[in-house]
């Protein structure tokens, strides 16, 4: 039997591998219950009880297509799904795991991990998300607290975690603070405990450089001293989904016009916007300590 690559880029079709498709359904059974009570998750945006912007549709790429059975697609397109499913099926996760969210709190992933028995704590910058998420689990009952952090400087003792996380936060850093964050995970992580992440890969905005496995492997991989789980070489399955809101337009006209803005200002980086190579997607990386 072929070998599973999980440590690559994003694919549609991944949702459809059984592994992948429990969750989906344990997923949409846990937004209908968290409905009903009116307990409230973040949007893949990380914004708690907000009409999505025009913003975040037109990052979901001129092609985007909901996924069927969702029952929350405002919030929580497909590519979320996939960062959840992903990161769940292919982490060892024991019952009653302790597990560590990075830039998570309020996330419909720290929700699903609370839901599934785990002791979950998760940090965040941003107060009111972490007000909210501590909100939610007094409701739902759930073991889950929410801290204000910076995931560069983790206020917990060495070795304390089992597994840690992180849904697309690191590409928002730079590059020293994405090797601090790696340095912080090896000293809170237990011994053989794991730490699984979902990235920005090939977003050419300015905040990006993750565009190639050379890149993963030098910023997430090495620096870390953890050890990859699976395929040893990241994986670019070779679709992208996502489109820069900056290099937006209606027709391809005003899409160019858009593009050159971006070029002008810096906001996307030059060389993707005269490559004419300016659409995204998302990977996932699975290491061990």
């Amino acid at each position: 039997m072929a070998e599973v690559l999980i440590n690559k880029t994003m694919q549609r079709s991944d949702l459809n591998r059984p592994e992948c498709r429990w969750i989906l359904i344990e997923l949409f059974g846990l937004i209908r219950r968290m409905r009903a009570v009116d307990a409230a998750y973040s949007s893949w945006y990380g914004r708690i009880g907000r009409w999505p912007t025009a913003w975040e549709h037109i990052n979901r790429g001129v092609d985007y297509q909901p996924w069927p059975g969702n029952p929350d697609e405002l919030h929580v397109p497909w590519f979320l799904l996939w960062e959840i499913a992903w990161l769940t099926a292919h982490t060892p996760l024991r019952p009653g795991s302790r597990v560590l969210d990075l830039g998570g709190a309020g996330s419909l992933f720290s929700c699903y991990l609370a839901s599934r028995g785990h002791e979950v704590h998760t940090i965040d910058l941003q107060a009111d998300l972490c007000r909210q998420a501590n909100e939610t689990a007094a409701v739902m009952g759930w073991n889950l607290t929410a801290r204000q952090m910076d995931m560069t400087k983790l206020d917990y003792p060495a070795e304390s975690f089992d597994h840690v996380f992180s849904v697309c936060v690191l590409e928002h850093l730079p590059i020293s603070g994405r090797v601090r964050v790696g340095s912080e995970v090896v000293r809170v992580l237990k011994s053989a405990g794991t730490a699984s992440y979902t990235f920005d890969y090939g977003n050419p905005q300015a905040f990006g450089r993750l565009d190639s496995p050379e890149e993963v492997d030098d910023q997430l991989v090495r620096p870390s001293g953890l050890c990859l789980c699976g395929n040893a070489r990241f994986h670019d399955a070779g679709e992208r989904q996502l489109c820069p809101p900056q290099c937006f337009g209606l027709t391809r006209l005003t899409r160019v016009t858009a593009s050159l803005q971006a070029l002008v200002t810096g906001s996307v980086a030059r060389r993707a916007v005269l490559a004419g190579q300016i659409d995204y997607t998302f990977g996932a990386l699975f290491l061990r300590k």
